[in-house]
């Protein structure tokens, strides 16, 4: 699998792809050029809307085309019962949305494509054909997102993953350690992890300087899945993964074997 790393206004990418060495097509690094190619024509345009698309406001019309997906993805989950999304669920959004686009640039370029994928952080868009691995350079193999990425059942090849809370710095404010969602898209991903990492908090009484209790851990979960589900039935989420002080839900078509880098010893 060939690689390539691109820092683009301040925000590291990489991206990652192999082909069918029998097949004919235009090429691993033809794909991850276009790549490359489509984030730096994108990027700008997006960093500019981001004010409009971080305030708030469902009502507004930004000039590029990731931060309008990105727009859709919130009102897509305002139809779905949540009107309010943080700055923060809307800058992932936007790092989702640019994510999509350089994917959708580099499959363009070669159907021989039997891995495809670009990340950003704990965000990532990405494709695999049946039987095919994806791997990342040895300084990445730690991300959550990869982890989440082998965790998914047969038949889900492709879409995007996102991970917030706790051990993914400026990504929410709730008191999850990790929440990993899996979407058709980054975008959606993106914005549906931090909403469902900012639901999951404890109580007042269970914040309280003392460790709480299972009881209590498991409260703060459910409360994560109350926000994730009406997700799901709207099609916006295909599944998740929540973390909490060693406990754990698991929502759609994830296996929790392989998960060991979420610290999670009892799953539900």
């Amino acid at each position: 699998m060939s690689f390539r790393i691109e820092t683009i206004d301040g925000v590291s990418f990489l991206l990652g792809a192999t082909a069918d060495p029998s097949a004919q097509g235009a090429g691993v690094e033809t794909a991850l050029d276009l790549g490359v190619s489509r984030l730096k024509s994108l990027s700008g345009d997006a960093m500019s809307d981001l004010h409009l698309v971080s305030g708030g406001s469902l009502d507004v019309l930004p000039r590029s085309e990731a931060a309008r997906v990105a727009l859709e993805a919130a009102r897509t989950a305002a139809h779905a019962g949540h009107a309010e999304h943080s700055a923060m669920a809307a800058r992932y959004a936007l790092t989702g949305a640019l994510a999509d686009q350089a994917l959708s640039a580099m499959r363009s370029s070669d159907t021989s494509l039997m891995a495809a994928y670009v990340a950003s952080g704990e965000c990532c868009a990405f494709v695999i054909e049946e039987g095919t691995a994806l791997d990342v350079p040895a300084a990445s193999r730690g991300a959550l997102w990869l982890e989440v990425v082998r965790a998914l059942q047969p038949g889900n090849a492709r879409g995007g993953i996102a991970v917030a809370g706790s051990r993914v710095p400026e990504s929410a404010d709730g008191d999850a350690d990790a929440v990993a969602v899996y979407a058709a898209s980054t975008a959606e991903a993106a914005l549906s992890a931090v909403l469902v990492a900012d639901a999951v908090e404890l109580s007042a009484m269970a914040s309280r300087p003392t460790i709480p209790s299972p009881e209590d851990i498991w409260e703060a979960l459910s409360k994560g899945i109350r926000t994730l589900s009406p997700l799901r039935q709207a099609n916006i989420v295909r599944g998740g993964i929540l973390a909490f002080r060693g406990r754990g839900r698991l929502v759609g078509p994830i296996s929790g074997d392989g998960l060991l880098r979420f610290g999670v010893s009892d799953w539900r």
